[in-house]
């Protein structure tokens, strides 16, 4: 598979497709704003049960799902279980989002690619690709 590109100037920039779910509208506002800067095509959910049902209603899984842990409907470790209990979805990767997240201290236990305080820092976002199997190697000259 290709990595899909999309021109920002004369840079190429990689175009992952990220879940974005975070139950404070704000918090998730600033998040998607901060993923489309950085070239990427998103979509939101506002907790776990919404998540899922938008991932079975896709033919493509995202390319990574940015997720905030403490929600109501459906938490994050809630929609973690499910999501790797299907055999489509078990390897999308994930990123936890949580006020909770030191950046000096542990990550906590959980089945996670990486974990990030919120909101991210915008340098963080700009090299979310690295965590991408399909765009990892997407990033133009000088970038991550």
């Amino acid at each position: 598979m290709l990595p899909c590109r999309n021109t920002f100037g004369r840079f190429q920039r990689p175009l992952c497709t990220i879940l974005v779910v975070e139950d404070h509208p704000d918090v998730r506002d600033v998040i998607c704003q901060l993923v489309a800067d950085a070239g990427h095509v998103h979509h939101e959910a506002a907790n776990g049960q919404e998540a899922l049902q938008w991932l079975m209603g896709q033919r493509e899984p995202p390319c990574l799902i940015l997720l905030d842990l403490r929600m109501p409907v459906m938490d994050g470790w809630d929609f973690l279980r499910a999501l790797r209990a299907d055999r489509r979805l078990a390897d999308v990767p994930v990123i936890i989002l949580s006020v909770t997240i030191s950046r000096e201290g542990p990550n906590p236990v959980l089945p996670a690619r990486a974990f990030w305080t919120k909101p991210p820092e915008p340098e963080t976002i700009a090299n979310m690709h690295l965590y991408c199997a399909n765009h990892h190697d997407s990033a133009p000259p000088g970038a991550t």
